[in-house]
């Protein structure tokens, strides 16, 4: 299967998702949508679940790379991560792929996300607690956590309920829970 073939099967399945239920959809839903045939699908997949996980990995890909684009380096360190530039690009990201965001917090497991978590701490929050002067990995890990966990917990009920308020409403409500705005 070519890299196209791949990716149209990740879009597919993205598509689907704003139609129907993860569970509702089939294998062969899945290979109509992309124009491909079964075999092809089983040849790199064993299930839905196989190709979630790559289609996920997909949009994470996406976004990590609008994600970077921003000038983090001209902002504040410590308002890069919770300031409008990121946040609304975040809050966008989540509200275009709700039904993806849906599954992968139903599926913790399916999705490793600890695995996620330790490479997101990684990349995005080491180099800006270490910008900051706090080396200790252990600080890290915690504070990371706790931030991480927080805006999960805020993003999920926000989706939950719809997206029914602004990505600008959210982000000063996550802004908010971090006492940066008043």
């Amino acid at each position: 299967m070519t890299e196209s073939a791949k990716t149209k099967l990740q879009q597919a399945l993205i598509l689907l998702l704003d139609e129907e239920e993860f569970g509702r959809i089939s294998v062969s839903k899945i290979c109509k949508e992309a124009g491909v045939h079964r075999s092809t699908f089983y040849h790199y997949y064993d299930n839905q679940f196989d190709l979630l996980e790559d289609a996920y990995q997909y949009l994470t890909q996406l976004f990590l790379t609008e994600f970077q684009s921003y000038p983090a380096n001209s902002l504040p360190i410590e308002t890069d991560l919770t300031g409008d530039a990121y946040l609304i690009s975040y809050l966008q990201f989540v509200k275009d792929h709700q039904k993806i965001y849906q599954i992968y917090l139903r599926h913790e497991l399916d999705f490793h996300h600890k695995e996620r978590f330790e490479h997101l701490v990684e990349l995005i929050f080491t180099p800006r607690f270490h910008a900051q002067g706090i080396q200790n990995p252990v600080q890290i890990a915690y504070v990371s956590s706790f931030f991480l966990a927080g805006i999960t917990q805020v993003v999920s009920k926000w989706v939950r309920n719809g997206c029914a308020e602004s990505i600008e409403e959210m982000a000063d409500i996550i802004q908010i829970c971090i006492s940066r705005k008043q």
